[in-house]
């Protein structure tokens, strides 16, 4: 079990690594958030492991306490939550203390309901921060520390448990001990860390009062499937530890990317990410997944993708054509990348919800743009020679442009994209064929989105080789937007998909969603990098697309 406490204490303490460090106390206190430690929901439980971050709240060194009995107060910091309804105060117990972030643990005696929290240091004491208790609200431990991407998960029957999930098979020394990183395969059982399962009041001073599985109605929930747990319950060593053992089924599907939410009385944990690989296989797999792509993810590295791609779309909203070539080459953080292909999965569907601020970029988008070159060219059937697909600048770096103009993409044409190389990337050339055909043929019929029925499009099509359907909702307050997109990849030849209703719940109601549907012809390339190495992904498209704004209900 010590290497599971080690585990667990790394998973919390690596949050630190990316706060700014005060050089001095503040003079107030500030309390930001209240969030899960594993998870960062906001709704706490019994026996959680939290973090609060803020300004003041502690010394500009990082203060630390030994489990299992962790003291009420830590280097002049201390935590209470004082019940809304009236009532005395609880305080919680301090694992850390540090000027902008600080961990407790909230004891299994507090009851569900709403607390103002303060934290006071060295005599001064913040204003309040209303947080709901809940009975349970598990939050899961991940392997980038940030509550989303792959679980931090370690699997049974692989190193006696000394293992950790990943999308390839490797090792790790940390801790003392030394590690097998590995994907899960089905008939593994698998074992999620995290804090926030329930009130246990042995845990709270490092016990355990064993299986709480039917007790809190634990859940697994995996691609689709739910699975009962074999153990669900605090766990020895450290308070706030909860662990949640399960067995895959032998028939588990397979693929790099499996969306897993834990529900425990009715509520769902955050939702992580869990490879599976075919069995006797070292590596998840799925198309475009390269092992070095892989590699990168599970190193954290970063991710550079090539996205160039020439269409016509029609917008039936407002009866426009427009044809365009366009792309860019970016580099993604490894979190960045993973983000809208981990969401919930339904069917060939997959959530990408994500809230960020008003005028702020998308967690999901690349880092930087690079440079390919002043211009790319493309040639092929009714293009001018020398057309140039031109260098704009933004925020980001660089991304290309231009519009060959209505009606020169050719139906079948073969268009070729040259890059001369640029100061970070270096010369390519991709040639795709444009598709034949392709008619949306149920598009005008949809003038409303039920969240509660499927949502079923049809066409017909030649030249292509995938079918990408998309919905969209972007709903704003005064400083936050929220931004729900369901992306469905389909093969072509099927003629007919339904958005499952379980996918679009996901939807925010709105008077304008977006809705495409296209048609898609795709080819790979790749291209060097000038500080070395070439990118992970490239793909050049030919997309004939229709869309239109519908409300959504």
């Amino acid at each position: 079990m010590r290497q599971i406490i080690i585990l667990f204490l790394l998973s919390i303490v690596s949050m630190m690594l990316a706060v700014p460090r005060l050089a001095l106390a503040q003079a107030s206190i500030t309390i930001n958030s209240v969030v899960n430690a594993s998870g960062y929901q906001s709704q706490l439980a019994p026996d959680t492991v939290f973090v609060i971050f803020g300004s003041g709240m502690g010394p500009a060194s990082i203060v630390t306490a030994s489990a299992p009995n962790y003291p009420p107060s830590l280097a002049g910091t201390s935590i209470t939550f004082a019940p809304i309804a009236g009532g005395s105060a609880i305080t919680a117990n301090m694992i850390y203390s540090l000027a902008g972030q600080i961990a407790g643990l909230l004891p299994s005696s507090i009851t569900p309901g709403t607390y103002a929290v303060r934290v006071t240091y060295n005599g001064q004491t913040s204003a309040p921060q209303n947080v709901t208790v809940v009975a349970r609200s598990l939050g899961i431990a991940t392997a980038s520390s940030s509550g989303s991407g792959n679980v931090q998960a370690t699997i049974g029957n692989i190193n006696g448990g000394i293992s950790l999930t990943r999308f390839t098979s490797g090792s790790i020394a940390f801790g003392g001990y030394n590690w097998t990183l590995s994907p899960a395969h089905p008939g593994d059982t698998v074992v999620f860390w995290g804090t926030g399962g329930g009130a246990d009041p042995a845990n709270d001073t490092g016990g355990s009062s064993g299986d709480q599985t039917a007790a809190g109605n634990f859940v697994v929930n995996i691609a689709g499937r739910q699975i009962t747990p074999l153990f669900a319950g605090a766990s020895s060593g450290y308070p706030g530890l909860f662990q949640v053992n399960f067995t895959l089924p032998n028939d588990m599907a397979t693929g790099c990317f499996n969306y897993v939410q834990i529900s425990a009385g009715g509520v769902s944990s955050n939702g992580v990410n869990l490879p599976i690989a075919a069995p006797g296989e070292t590596s998840c797999s799925g198309p475009g997944l390269t092992p070095s792509l892989l590699a990168q993810l599970d190193a954290g590295g970063t991710v550079p993708v090539g996205s160039f791609g020439i269409a016509k779309t029609t917008v039936l909203t407002t009866n426009v054509t427009e044809e365009t070539a366009s792309g860019f080459v970016g580099r993604y953080t490894a979190a960045a990348w993973l983000l809208p292909q981990i969401g919930p999965q339904f069917g060939s569907c997959t959530v990408y919800d994500r809230t960020f601020p008003v005028g702020g970029v998308d967690p999901g988008s690349p880092s930087s743009e690079l440079d390919v070159g002043a211009h790319l060219t493309l040639s092929g059937p009714n293009l001018p020679a020398g057309f140039a697909v031109n260098a704009m600048p933004t925020a980001l770096g660089t991304c290309y442009g231009n519009s060959p103009g209505s009606g020169t993409l050719a139906s079948g044409g073969t268009y070729t994209l040259s890059g001369p190389g640029g100061s970070q990337v270096g010369p390519f050339a991709v040639s795709t064929v444009f598709p034949s055909s392709f008619t949306a043929v149920n598009i005008n019929s949809i003038t409303t989105i039920n969240r509660a029925q499927p949502l079923t499009f049809t066409w017909t099509g030649s030249g292509i080789d995938r079918v990408s359907i998309g919905v969209t909702t972007n709903t704003r307050s005064s400083s936050t937007q929220r931004i729900v997109t369901v992306n469905c990849y389909v093969p072509a030849n099927l003629g007919s998909y339904a958005i499952p209703p379980q996918a679009l719940a996901y939807l925010q109601s709105s008077n304008a969603a977006g809705v495409s549907i296209a048609g898609s012809s795709t080819s790979m390339f790749t291209a060097n990098l000038v500080a070395g190495g070439q990118l992970d992904v490239g793909a050049f498209v030919g997309d004939l697309v229709v869309a239109k704004s519908v409300p959504v209900q």
